[in-house]
């Protein structure tokens, strides 16, 4: 199987203001510019989804901070129950990039831009 374009195939952007986003409380326009946040997902050389948010200058919201958060589904045990796991990215400034990652033997599900 080709996941990486699977992934790249599936790979959602996720705009400022669209459902599922959580936390868009948005800063005073003074203290923080106008930007545009995005979050894309990707497999590594092992397999693993990562997720990664980077806001940049361009209409949009008034940001001051962003993180990308992940889900993950992990099978376990002899039943194959599914556990989803809920990741967070650092919180980082606009222009720099949040990046987090799931461990081995998980499922991406989902992922998106949390900003404040």
């Amino acid at each position: 199987m080709r996941w990486g374009k699977k992934i790249a195939a599936m790979s959602l952007t996720v705009m400022m203001g669209a459902v599922g986003t959580g936390l868009l409380a948005a800063a005073p326009a003074q203290a923080a510019g106008k930007y545009t946040c995005k979050a894309t997902a990707s497999m590594d050389k092992l397999g693993r989804p990562n997720a990664s948010s980077v806001c940049k200058a361009g209409g949009g919201k008034a940001v001051a901070k962003h993180r990308v958060v992940i889900k993950c589904d992990q099978v376990q045990g002899a039943r194959e129950q599914v556990m989803t796991w809920t990741l967070y990215g650092s919180w980082v400034g606009p222009g720099q990039k949040s990046t987090v990652r799931c461990g081995t033997k998980n499922f991406l599900r989902g992922f998106s831009v949390q900003t404040k």
